[in-house]
């Protein structure tokens, strides 16, 4: 097969693992979600939505990093072990990538639901003197 073809598959596959990969994560964590976000469901909702820019930006970005528009030095016509051991890398990347960030975000997110929440409680605390 001619190297160009290759690197389409690998485009292809980066780009099915983010489609695929992504909404399998986001419906997994909503219910730890909305338990770290207990108090103020709004909220998370919000950061939900925002956390899914980041994510399509992220993993978007990393795609179009790793696309080889012309063949590399070492790499003939034809798709060589070199090639080959190239895109499996880059899906190897794709993949470390997404699971260290949802990792640092599981362990996160407790924190940030708790300054939110104490955010809250402090607005209240100022709010209901006034309102008396």
């Amino acid at each position: 097969m001619d190297w160009w073809i290759l690197e389409l598959i690998t485009a292809a596959v980066l780009i099915a693992v983010v489609a695929v990969l992504g909404p399998l994560i986001k419906r997994f964590g909503k219910a730890y979600a909305a338990d770290v976000f207990r108090v103020n469901p709004r909220t998370g909702k919000s950061y939900l939505v925002l956390m899914d820019f980041a994510y399509y930006l992220i993993f978007g970005a990393f795609v179009l990093f790793v696309v080889k528009w012309e063949r590399d030095t070492g790499w003939g016509q034809e798709v060589n072990a070199e090639q080959l051991q190239g895109s499996v890398v880059r899906v190897g990347g794709m993949l470390l990538l997404m699971g260290l960030l949802h990792g640092l975000n599981v362990l996160t997110l407790p924190v940030i639901g708790r300054i939110f929440t104490l955010n809250r409680q402090l607005d209240d605390d100022v709010a209901g003197p006034q309102a008396a």
